[in-house]
């Protein structure tokens, strides 16, 4: 049996949190586009690609896990698999993502079977039903659909890894990333200094040092404390 480590690698975890807080740093707006409704924004894949490559220094994998046609949409399952720098370990990240396939307009037709015209004499036409795929899908159709859908569950993969990757995009509610292990010492680090103040002039240069610091209700309480007993 696998005997787990009793402590705690503090350096490790730090060390651990920083990269993580490089990946959950949102994208540049500058490299969103607009989908074709204008409602939503998104990443290029070949954005998501680039930037992991870049990030985890081309040790990245794209792997198709499976590939299926429901009805009339193409849908895939693709996995992303990154070597982590710091846990020094494989990880793999999972996505779905789906494409309609491409069917043709079908001819709407009188009682007689003839094709109608609407009231300009243009020829009428409808959309198809699921139920006419066999007979309406436009040829050559996966060539467009496949690759859109594969492309989907990469970016849907890759959300998972950070903000940085699209994680955060178009969701109203945002939660913030905390690094508790650095934070802890960087808090420690800042109560220290502002105990070594004598006047609230200094306390005040002190805080001013370290801005992150200032929503941590454990450390506002202790700074609070010591800094209503300065002069």
């Amino acid at each position: 049996m696998e005997h787990l480590p009793t402590t705690i690698d503090t350096g490790l975890m730090q060390s651990l949190e920083q990269f993580n807080k490089t990946l959950q740093t949102p994208p540049d707006p500058k490299t969103l586009q607009k989908t074709p409704d204008g409602k939503a924004e998104y990443l290029p894949i070949d954005f998501v690609e680039n930037q992991l490559r870049e990030d985890f220094g081309g040790l990245v994998q794209f792997i198709i896990v499976s590939e299926r046609r429901e009805l009339n949409e193409y849908i895939v399952v693709a996995r992303i698999k990154i070597f982590h720098p710091i846990a020094r370990t494989w990880m793999e990240y999972d996505g779905i993502g789906a494409a309609q396939i491409t069917q043709n307009r079908v001819p709407v037709l009188d009682e007689q079977g003839k094709q109608m015209r609407d009231e300009r004499g243009n020829l009428m036409t409808r959309t198809a039903e699921i139920i006419e795929f066999d007979t309406t899908k436009q040829k050559n159709a996966l060539e467009m659909n496949a690759p859109k859908a594969y492309s989907e569950a990469i970016k849907n993969a890759a959300k998972k890894i950070g903000k940085k990757y699209g994680g955060s995009i178009n969701r109203k509610f945002e939660d913030g990333y905390e690094a508790i292990y650095t934070t802890a010492e960087v808090s420690a680090t800042a109560i220290e200094e502002l105990r070594k103040c004598k006047t609230k002039a200094e306390a005040s240069e002190v805080l001013g040092k370290y801005p992150d610091l200032k929503d941590n209700k454990e450390f506002r309480k202790v700074a609070n404390s010591i800094y209503s007993q300065l002069v």
